[in-house]
């Protein structure tokens, strides 16, 4: 066999083709090529490339494997640091992809800013989505500090229609100028859009977004050029939905199906922040709690049994992506759902140990019965009656809002588990329901119940407002 003389520190850096001994011992070539392929998908394709120096038949399965990862900066062909190296790797990088077998499944491709000018990554733009077929694609442009500019070789200028293809379902598109929206032109077939450190003008993130109308998940961390108009984001089968943005002079989101909205950060105020969705509208938000850190609003809505919910995967899934320890958020829920319950366990117990203000807004369950039995299923029961700590021992959240308390036992008992262990820290705030008089002691009794519990914060306090 082969035998590489990397240290462990050059194995993290690059690829150096020169540094390996050889030997006939070639034990990877009994292995089945499913079991190959298996090995091969969990590593960058620069370690794929110098493993395949390992076995005869390990060099062909790699080009199979259906999910590659390469950053430019990390691919060395050279020992001498005085020969720029950097046009080798990206032929070198075109050869890989023209001779890879099959389709792909997903790329992600960091590369240098030059490479835009000279018609480097529109090459791999074309053969990946309209040659190879990828269905996730992930390109990152490579800037230690990006300052954009409407002239560097930082600006993507691409074909039209260059990302319309009805396989490629998810883009990622990282620290890039956009001259023109051409690019996306007839691009129904994309589901995901993330645009991150994107810099153009407002015309063209609007046509982009309009071109796109089948997203589920758009993610915009974007700036503008100068402050101009809004940003128009109008579609109906939008799940989840991020904004981050300078330099943008409001928005105006037509989102009926939107479930999940994160605002990191936006230099508009309120009221150029306009959104036709009913079922987000809560007391607290971004610019309630003073526009010092992100926050989310999610109305937890349970999917029929044989479906997911995207926007609720989305926010587990990368939760260090789109999480934030000093952050706030809004959810609303039926606590007699237990699925819907399952689903806030699963966010809260997923975040990063702190968060700075938690809304909980109770709803009113109106569902008829045959549509609460599809929804729940088999699963239902008490969550108070779980062994394990809701959501969970970690947890806090500094100051609690419970929204619509009309101190039922399942209200009761959640509140009761975030006093008793200890996952409210400053100040729990109760807004009774809008119930009739005749119940409004109940309330009262509920809440001075709550006041009598041992506390684990001895200032925490717990009134109505």
């Amino acid at each position: 066999m082969e035998k590489s003389l990397l240290s462990s520190d050059a194995r993290g850096k690059g690829v150096l083709v020169d540094e390996v001994v050889k030997t006939d011992d070639d034990r990877i070539s009994i292995l089945p090529t499913d079991l190959l392929l298996k090995i091969l998908s969990s590593l960058t394709i620069e370690e794929a490339v110098r493993t395949s120096a390992l076995s005869k038949r390990w060099m062909n399965v790699w080009k199979e494997t259906a999910d590659l990862c390469v950053d430019m900066r990390y691919i060395t062909l050279s020992k001498n640091i005085f020969i720029d190296v950097s046009p080798y790797a990206a032929r070198w990088m075109t050869k890989v992809i023209n001779d890879h077998n099959g389709r792909f499944e997903r790329v992600t491709i960091n590369h240098y800013p030059y490479q835009c000018e000279d018609g480097t990554v529109e090459a791999w733009i074309h053969s990946l989505i309209h040659v190879k077929h990828v269905k996730h694609l992930n390109l990152v442009n490579y800037i230690i500090r990006f300052i954009a500019k409407t002239k560097t070789n930082y600006t993507l200028d691409l074909p039209p229609q260059s990302f319309s293809h009805p396989n490629l379902e998810s883009f990622y598109l990282g620290r890039y100028n956009l001259k023109d929206p051409h690019a996306f032109r007839s691009c129904s077939n994309l589901k995901s859009l993330k645009l991150v450190g994107v810099f153009a003008e407002i015309e063209v993130f609007n046509a982009v977004l309009l071109s796109c109308p089948s997203l589920q998940v758009l993610v915009v961390k974007i700036n503008c050029y100068e402050q101009s108009g809004p940003l128009i984001i109008g579609n109906r089968n939008l799940k989840f939905l991020y904004l981050s943005g300078y330099q943008i002079d409001g928005f105006e989101v037509v989102a009926p199906s939107l479930e999940i909205l994160t605002v990191q950060s936006l230099s508009c105020e309120m009221d150029k922040f306009v959104m036709t969705n009913p079922r987000l509208q809560f007391s607290r938000n971004y610019w309630a709690t003073g526009q010092l850190y992100s926050h989310t609003s999610y109305c937890i809505s349970c999917p029929p049994q044989d479906k997911s919910s995207i926007g609720h995967e989305v926010m587990i899934s990368a939760s260090s992506e789109y999480m934030q320890r000093s952050a706030s958020m809004s959810v609303s829920l039926d606590l007699t759902n237990a699925k819907e319950v399952d689903m806030l366990n699963e966010v809260l117990s997923v975040w990063p140990v702190e968060m700075e203000e938690l809304e909980i807004v109770f709803k009113n369950n109106n569902a008829p019965m045959e549509e609460l039995e599809s929804c729940i299923g088999s699963t239902k029961r008490n969550f108070w009656e779980e062994t394990k700590p809701f959501p969970s021992r970690y947890f806090r959240a500094y100051t609690v809002w419970l929204i619509n308390f009309s101190g039922s036992k399942e209200e009761f008992a959640l509140a009761s588990c975030l006093i008793a262990q200890g996952t409210v820290v400053k100040k729990m705030l109760i807004r009774p329901s809008s119930i009739p008089l005749s119940n409004k002691f109940e309330i009262e009794e509920a809440v001075t119940r709550l006041n009598e519990l041992p506390k684990c914060y001895t200032k925490l306090s717990i009134t109505t407002f």
